[in-house]
């Protein structure tokens, strides 16, 4: 395919840019504790910049000394000090012939360190933040809202001096701008609160203190939400009106984006949640401004990219976790390399769950190298092996493919279609990150030497063809109902279904973990049928699950029209439906099929102790090594094929 639009230069202020493609911010925590820059935050703009994208907009920044820090490891520009650092990444990132934007920001209530002080317009409290250590916010005062306006423009004029090609005030997500924009977490009753003009008045000044600090050819962004998606916040009327206001005060650029953190299903859009959530917001944006918009959100594949630009929607396209999955993402899209492309599947597993969140640098699900970069390279092997791969799920597909660019003789066995219990998500709305994330693993492996059993394989057949090392990637099986079944009912497993061949009527989804609940929503939008889960435990998503599922993804069942039902034990399925005890009492809960997602029990390990005994090398990869998601079975299949 061709994504030409993407890559028509572009113009922002007096800066030109050889595409439309941007690099968003996304946090790395990879700067020292002090503020200053690493050689870790160097190698990962760096191999951002290589990888072909026009504009790179680093991570949030904090400006002062006193409250704007927000997360572990966070870069500053509050000191004359930060310079140097900063300075050596622009120039790094440079060279590669991307441009570079530092993006200024107050933390604000959502301070992720928990620490006092946290300062916003308002004494209103994120109970996330709270609960880390028991801290609320103090309202600003005025005398502190004049030292933080300062504090922007001195800055911004070390983002001069460190010669950024623009610097990009962060006025929206939650952070302490968007605290005094949005009357959801402004109760002031001075200048700065109330209507609208009190309201904006902070970032208004905080424009003005920047463009009195640097020469007017220096480019300014502000990132706004077009709303944070608060029944009391912000509406897209006063974004719009804040944008113009934006204009007239010099500002060269809107970067539009959504939501906040407390509804971080619109901030950070995870899979259950359409792509380009915010595009609504931007449109109206666009026609009442004549600077550029770059349009941001969950903008992860190059077709709906290019669309926005060739159609006029925005100007430019930012692009965040996409490029922690594919650093080469405009590099590959630009030759029409789109399957090769690794897709962002919006888990927000590696980058929040089990990165950030844990006080850990970003991580992703997709790619083990972000944040790591140049650190885990795919070398030639020294010594050429007979390797079989063993399963031809997302593990074993990836296996497959580093193995074979490390120049292995690679066989993958699988009896199955390749994809494994990804398939399902072939066809589906909701699952579509995931089914690119089949299509991309699948092709990525057919476009190599790899030789593709359609066989399972054994022991003894591995034993006689005179492998050197087997990789095991035969996930985990199916956990089996503990109660009865009768053979006439219309009984499938979860991983099953699938959307070219949608079920009709009454369906009644057995088991509200992550399985079921996905399960439910494929189902709902297949239209034509009426869908019930049944949990017997007292809420859905009680597994080691990705928080922000499990705060979510029950809202986004409701939407679809779900029913659900906790506390509910099934005790038979017959042909009149399932049997659930609930309350001390049982009833039917009628099914014209039922869905089994109870989840996978841990693998046999005989196939690899056996292969053991006879001398093979072994490695056990994916859910055949535990029950996992695709973070685990990408990662365990890079680390083990590196070693092979």
């Amino acid at each position: 395919m061709s994504f030409d639009a993407l890559f028509r230069p572009g113009r922002i202020g007096t800066v030109d840019i050889r595409n439309r493609v941007l690099k968003s911010p996304n946090s790395t925590a990879t700067a020292n504790m002090d503020g200053t820059i690493s050689q870790r935050t160097v190698d990962h703009y760096r191999r951002l910049g290589e990888g072909g994208v026009g504009l790179i907009m680093t991570e949030y920044t904090y400006v002062d000394e006193d409250a704007s820090k927000a997360i572990h490891n966070q870069p500053g520009m509050s000191r004359h000090e930060h310079i140097a650092g900063w300075g050596w990444l622009v120039d790094e990132v440079h060279a590669t012939g991307a441009r570079i934007g530092l993006q200024l920001a107050h933390g604000g209530r959502q301070k992720f360190l928990g620490t006092a002080p946290i300062k916003s317009a308002s004494s209103s409290s994120w109970d996330y933040v709270e609960a880390i250590a028991g801290v609320i916010p103090e309202p600003l005062t005025v005398d502190e809202i004049d030292e933080i306006v300062a504090a922007f423009g001195a800055a911004a004029l070390r983002a001069y001096k460190a010669r950024f090609d623009l610097v990009e005030v962060h006025a929206g997500h939650g952070y302490m701008i968007t605290n005094f924009l949005s009357p959801h977490t402004n109760s002031r009753t001075d200048d700065y609160g109330g209507s609208f003009a009190n309201r904006s008045r902070i970032l208004i000044r905080i424009v003005d203190a920047i463009r009195a600090e640097v020469p007017r050819e220096f480019p300014l962004s502000v990132r706004v939400s077009v709303t944070d998606y608060e029944p009391d916040g912000i509406p897209i009327e006063e974004t719009v009106e804040l944008c113009r206001m934006l204009e007239a005060h010099g500002v060269d650029v809107i970067h539009a984006s959504g939501g906040h953190h407390d509804l971080m299903e619109w901030e950070v859009s995870p899979w259950f949640n359409g792509r380009a959530p915010h595009r609504w917001g931007w449109e109206k944006i666009k026609p009442a401004v004549s600077i550029p918009v770059i349009g941001s959100g969950s903008l992860v594949a190059p077709e709906l990219a290019n669309e926005i630009i060739e159609s006029g929607s925005a100007d430019f396209v930012s692009l965040g976790r996409a490029m922690l999955a594919d650093p080469d993402w405009a590099r590959k899209a630009q030759a029409g390399r789109q399957l090769e492309i690794t897709p962002c599947i919006r888990c927000n597993d590696g980058c929040l769950h089990r990165g950030l969140d844990k006080g850990r640098s970003v991580g992703c699900t997709v790619n083990p190298s972000v944040a790591e970069e140049g650190t885990f390279p795919i070398l030639p092997t020294h010594v050429v092996k007979r390797v079989a791969v063993v399963g031809g799920g997302p593990a074993g597909l990836r296996s497959a493919a580093i193995l074979s660019d490390r120049g292995h003789r690679v066989r993958l066995f699988e009896s199955d279609e390749l994809g494994g219990m990804l398939l399902h998500a072939r066809g589906s709305t909701v699952k579509q990150d995931i089914a690119a994330l089949v299509d991309h693993l699948v092709y990525e492996v057919e476009h190599r030497d790899v030789e593709v059993v359609r066989a399972r394989a054994t022991a003894a057949d591995l034993r006689a063809s005179g492998v050197d090392a087997v990789i095991v990637a035969t996930g985990a099986p199916l956990r089996e109902a503990d109660f009865p079944i009768a053979d006439e009912v219309n009984a499938v497993a979860a991983v099953h279904v699938r959307a070219d061949a949608p079920l009709h009527g009454r369906v009644v989804v057995i088991g509200g973990g992550l399985q079921g609940c996905e399960t439910a929503l494929r189902i709902a939008e297949m239209g034509g049928t009426e869908v019930t889960v049944l949990e017997q435990q007292d809420s859905l998503l009680t597994g080691d699950e990705v928080p922000y599922d499990v705060m979510k993804l029950p809202l986004f069942l409701d939407r679809a029209g779900v029913r659900v039902r906790t506390g509910a034990r099934v005790n038979a399925v017959n042909a009149e439906g399932v049997v659930v005890a609930q309350d001390d009492r049982e009833e039917v809960v009628a099914a014209d099929t039922v869905v089994l997602a109870l989840g996978r029990r841990p693998a046999s390990a005989d196939l690899a102790d056996e292969l053991r005994a006879a001398g093979i090398d072994v490695h056990v990869i994916g859910s055949a090594q535990r029950p996992g998601r695709v973070y685990d079975a990408i990662h365990t299949a890079f680390f083990a094929s590196r070693l092979v």
